[in-house]
């Protein structure tokens, strides 16, 4: 079961605590399911404001034990392991993704076809790691192939120490259809890689201007990739 299901049905405390990690609407949360689990819960620790909005939202009744704390980072350890080791040989453009291979949340398959795309109009000189695992790792490896994108999209598996790949890529790229407050976001801030992200619940909340491009669409995302692949 799930952590807060498990709180809630199993445990035997004075005060018991949930955490909101998503989007608790992109991400298909039934309200009168909600509604039985979180009953029992005395705090609702949302993980963007954002997010808590979106709870409020979807169940008022609970509006008043929801909060909002934002992730902590470990900022001089997370410096520190990005100059462990060289992660790779660098190309002209370096574009980095740290996600769970996961079509239905991460869209790592529309990656491919934003690649593809882009190798038909002749853009072919960058490389995309994927550094990460997940239940549509084999099915995206295949769709690289189908599309002929394997010379340009890079499957490194799972990383124990992935913050070499975010520091040394020129962008950190996240096409989440959505996300609650990705701790990835804030490592790359850390790292300085700058960031394009699709625009999640919390992103504007999150990604002070100086630091990235949040795009309101998908096309915007493929024309603001698009600039700066060209540019560099």
């Amino acid at each position: 079961k799930g952590t807060n299901l498990y709180v809630a049905e199993f445990t035997d405390a004075e005060e018991k605590i949930a955490f909101m990690h998503t989007d608790p609407v992109l991400s298909g949360f039934d309200r009168e399911y909600c509604k039985k689990i979180y009953k029992p819960f005395d705090k609702i620790i949302c993980v963007s404001e954002a997010v808590r909005k979106k709870f409020s939202d979807m169940l008022p009744e609970y509006a008043a034990k929801t909060e909002t704390r934002h992730n902590v980072f470990d900022e001089e350890e997370i410096k520190k392991l990005a100059c462990e080791f060289e992660p790779f040989e660098k190309s002209r453009f370096d574009i980095v993704t740290v996600a769970r291979v996961d079509n239905a949340s991460k869209r790592i398959d529309g990656i491919l076809y934003i690649c593809s795309r882009l190798k038909k109009n002749g853009i072919s000189d960058f490389k995309w790691r994927i550094v990460g695992d997940g239940p549509d790792m084999k099915s995206n490896i295949e769709l690289a192939k189908k599309l002929d994108v394997e010379d340009i999209v890079i499957f490194t598996g799972e990383k124990p120490n992935p913050y070499p790949y975010i520091y040394k890529s020129d962008l950190f790229a996240l096409f989440s259809a959505y996300e609650g407050y990705p701790l990835v976001i804030g490592e790359a801030m850390i790292l300085k890689t700058p960031i394009l992200t699709t625009n999640y619940a919390a992103a504007s909340e999150q990604i002070p201007k100086d630091c990235g491009i949040v795009a309101a669409t998908d096309l915007e995302f493929c024309k603001a990739l698009y600039a700066l692949i060209c540019k560099n």
